[in-house]
């Protein structure tokens, strides 16, 4: 897993970066996940590993590495794929040959950590292929009939991996044994248990599916029982190969469609996940009998823009879409969520309506938002799930409901700790006027307002975690006025905000957190990332304590001259300040850096500087506090 030592050691790393460029331009790898175009000797794009809307991602063909100034993530290529991908290095090997056709790498794996990890992949694979060729023998009746019964037809089998696991708990281990599969290997792979001193299939007469890593392995098998009386679903425990928590699913199948849609269909169980692929949703995946978790949600980041999420509709699903929606939410996304009105899952609703209420369910899907009021007004408002449907905004029942819901305290907490999620408070701003305008509350603002008070209140909350814009009531007003050049971008970012693409073209966000008015630039440019129109009063609304209520005033009373050239002036000065200070760090944490890199950042950050200089900018000195 990408938190795992890397299989390889340094003194092969050369050898790797060798045989890769060999095969296969990086450019072409890194332009896999993000538009590159030539600057000079270097390319430059919208980093893949971070949100972003202008380049920060800059790719050295020298190195054939990479930094973003944006999330200061760097490496070379295999580092990249590890971080892009969630892999280990051998992983990113399998990516490299599955995905660009490259041959075999050369030599063998190289350590103890190598071998084991090749060893349990081997031996995972050899078990999925007995159990997929036992799903056509005589005692595998009973599955293929209950995979026709649930809508798989035969030819979609091969397709999805699935096989059948025999009764009798000896079928998988006489095999391995016959095969001369190391005892090590049988107590690690997950597939075993252990019992007086004898070993036994884990999984026995249920139908089997693949688990697979963003490389296409097989890192675990589950099965699904064909007996009651038995867990349902049971699938490997987490091994030196799988993790829970970093796994999804259905990615055999689904991350090539995910890539190619940027989109991502989010369910419970492994039926309705393959159902689901069959009927033309490929970007389908399910959770592993888990929460859905940060590691997830990371990884969705890096492949997907739209996040769609359909968990059963009984309770322990609800409040499953629930805790999942805290995550999306604080994971940047604002996901969508499908209500199954024709049974409680997908497989159920194909069964009795068929595809087309499929269909319907993804056409009248709600918004994230919307999923928030239907969940905490079922649970503390007494509207029933049938009543939600018929609910209208301008109806007398849903401003008693509204009402209900605003007046009930632990509804408002489960609310506001929902909206402290967003990631920054122009996204908290928006998301409260938008639950505040859909409940019907005047003024929309005075929500937002009562969420900054209880953020401030809230047992534990000091000024480090308050987030972006949010100023504690004790702030200190001593040595808090703004530099002049920051002034002049304030202004013009207020009234042009296409002027962001020049403020950012050269590092990209990081830029905004140079200035002493950071919290005020953040605000702008999550609004103009989003599209949303800012004006002098909303800013005022969202920044009333000082310094930013102070800073917001003088801008206000300043009437002197301002055209687009100061304010390209006053973008070159940040710049400036933000190189110094790129430059001081470096200069105190080169040690630990790759050295090859550390000199590319290096000579980056110079080179601009010295461009800077030229223009003649460098008579001035700005603040670098």
């Amino acid at each position: 897993m990408l938190d795992s030592p890397s299989p390889y050691g340094e003194l092969m790393a050369s050898a790797w970066l060798m045989w890769l460029c060999k095969h296969i331009d990086p450019i072409e790898v890194f332009s896999a996940y993000t538009r590159l175009r030539r600057v000079g000797r270097r390319w430059v794009g919208l980093c893949p590993l971070h949100p972003e809307r202008t380049p920060s991602f800059y790719v050295f063909p020298e190195t054939n590495s990479f930094f973003c100034f944006g999330c200061h993530r760097g490496g070379d290529v295999f580092r990249f794929l590890q971080t892009a991908e969630n892999l280990d290095f051998s992983g990113v090997l399998r990516l490299l040959q599955e995905r660009w056709k490259l041959p075999p790498p050369p030599g063998e794996p190289s350590t103890d950590r190598d071998r084991q990890v090749a060893a349990l992949i081997q031996a995972l694979d050899r078990a999925h292929r007995f159990y997929q060729q036992a799903l056509y023998t005589e005692a595998a009746a009973e599955a293929r009939a209950y995979l026709k019964g649930r809508g798989v037809p035969e030819t979609a089998w091969e397709v999805y991996g699935l096989g059948y696991a025999p009764p009798g708990g000896q079928a998988l281990y006489d095999y391995f044994r016959q095969a001369d599969v190391p005892t090590w290997v049988i107590a690690q792979c997950g597939l075993f248990i252990e019992r007086d001193a004898r070993w036994f299939d884990l999984l026995r007469h249920r139908i089997v599916f693949p688990i697979h890593d963003p490389a296409g392995r097989v890192v675990a098998l589950a099965g699904r029982a064909l007996e009651e009386g038995v867990p349902k679903y049971l699938h490997s425990p987490e091994t030196p190969v799988f993790r829970k928590s970093q796994t999804l699913f259905g990615l055999g199948w689904a991350a090539p469609a995910v890539r190619q849609r940027r989109a991502i269909v989010l369910v419970e169980g492994y039926f309705d996940a393959v159902l689901l692929a069959l009927h033309g949703w490929l970007h389908t995946v399910a959770l592993m009998g888990t929460a859905l978790t940060a590691d997830h949600v990371r990884w969705m980041q890096r492949h997907a823009d739209r996040v769609w999420v359909g968990f059963d509709a009984d309770e322990s699903g609800q409040k499953a879409a629930w805790e999942a929606l805290h995550e999306l939410v604080g994971g940047g996304f604002t996901p969508s969520f499908l209500r199954w009105t024709h049974g409680k899952d997908p497989a159920e609703v194909l069964q009795s309506a068929g595809p087309l209420a499929l269909e319907r369910a993804f056409a009248e899907a709600m918004d994230g938002w919307d999923f928030a009021l239907f969940y905490l007004m079922t649970r503390h408002a007494g509207v029933s799930h049938d009543e939600w449907s018929t609910l209208r905004r301008d109806d007398a029942r849903w401003e008693r409901s509204a009402a209900a819901l605003v007046q009930d305290r632990r509804a408002l907490q489960a609310l506001f700790q929902l909206l402290a999620r967003v990631p920054h408070q122009s996204g908290r701003y928006y998301a409260a006027l938008q639950i505040a305008r859909r409940l019907g509350l005047e003024p929309p603002a005075q929500l937002y307002a009562d969420f900054l008070r209880w953020l401030r209140r809230k047992p534990g909350t000091g000024s480090q975690g308050l987030g972006p814009g949010l100023t504690p009531p004790t702030l200190t007003l001593e040595g808090t006025s703004l530099p002049f050049y920051e002034k002049w971008i304030l202004r013009g970012l207020v009234e042009r905000p296409h002027l962001f693409e020049r403020l950012m073209a050269r590092v990209g966000e990081a830029i905004v957190e140079a200035a002493r008015s950071r919290r005020l630039l953040r605000f702008l440019y999550d609004a103009w990332y989003a599209g949303r129109t800012v004006d002098w009063s909303l800013l005022l609304q969202a920044f009333a304590d000082p310094p930013e209520s102070l800073w917001l005033h003088d801008l206000l009373r300043d009437e002197g001259p301002w055209d687009e050239q100061v304010f390209a002036e006053a973008v070159e000065l940040l710049h400036i300040v933000y190189f110094r200070r790129l430059r001081h760090e470096l200069a105190r944490s080169r040690e630990r850096l790759d050295p090859d890199l550390a000199r590319q950042v290096y000579a980056l950050t110079r080179e601009l500087i010295e461009l800077e200089q030229a223009s003649g900018l460098h008579r001035l000195k700005p603040s670098t506090d």
